[in-house]
């Protein structure tokens, strides 16, 4: 990755967490902490992909603040917006549909390859989603117009696994998934090699900057689909709310929390 594909990462990631939310981002405060002996033209490559993202999704600089690191150095995101669509305080209930915007485990297909010293092919879809994510905004004209049948929604950066326990726990409620939405070609690709299951991909999953949404089972489903398809998703329903407290099921079987942890990390 340059320093550019870092600087609009971070703008990416921190997008992703409200325009999931149904935020429209407006404001962005910036800190940098860069090592005193820093290249100044390394420092304007990573203030380029910041600014350029920033100008992306809508928003506005607004200020920051510039440190210095003992370490390669940071970069730190604030951003505010416009709610579109409020989904505070609404009711989950048994039978409510979870949707993920699209395909997932092309992240994984790079994290899997680093941990085995890059032996491992990586796709070029899985390359150009790690150092360059797109958000896609349109989420947001749906969001507004769909609202009322939104009952909760997230981005998956931290893995699915991670965001659909933190939803269980939160709600207190079970998930039944019919469907791991991993792609395709990845799935092939780490099977060939090291014969892995959807589960073990799941485990290295994380930066894949989709929305996953709860809407209301007696939703018009299926125009909703169309819609996030004609705005460029690959909507897929991957399960439904069930009455059982806190548990993840798959294929009759209960489903660990797995993902990746800042301090003891794969987990």
């Amino acid at each position: 990755m340059s320093l550019y594909d870092i600087g609009w990462k971070a703008i990416s990631a921190s997008t992703s967490d409200i325009i999931a939310k149904g935020v429209k981002p407006e404001f962005y405060l910036i800190s940098l902490g860069l090592p005193p002996d820093f290249d100044v033209n390394k420092a304007e490559e990573l203030i380029k992909g910041i600014s350029d993202a920033i100008h992306y999704y809508g928003g506005r600089y607004i200020g920051g603040d510039l440190n210095d690191s003992d370490s390669s150095g940071w970069v730190d995101v604030f951003v505010e917006g416009e709610v579109l669509c409020d989904i505070s305080n609404k009711d989950i209930d048994d039978g409510d549909l979870l949707v993920v915007g699209d395909y997932i485990g092309y992240t994984t297909n790079v994290f899997i390859s680093y941990i085995n010293n890059f032996n491992i092919q990586i796709l070029p879809e899985s390359l150009l989603k790690v150092k360059h994510p797109i958000v896609r905004k349109s989420l947001l004209f749906f969001m507004k117009k769909y609202c009322k049948f939104i009952k909760y929604s997230t981005d998956i950066s931290d893995g699915l696994m991670v965001s659909l326990y933190k939803i269980i726990d939160n709600f207190d409620l079970g998930i039944n998934i019919t469907e791991i939405p991993i792609d395709k070609n990845v799935f092939n690709t780490l099977k060939l090699r090291l014969n892995l299951t959807e589960l073990d991909i799941l485990k290295y999953a994380g930066e894949e900057f989709l929305p996953l949404l709860i809407i209301d089972k007696n939703s018009p489903v299926k125009e909703m689909l169309n819609e996030l398809q004609y705005l460029a998703f690959n909507p897929l329903i991957i399960g439904q709310v069930i009455h059982e407290k806190k548990v993840v099921i798959y294929k009759n079987t209960l489903i660990k929390n797995t993902g990746w942890d800042n301090f003891i990390g794969w987990y």
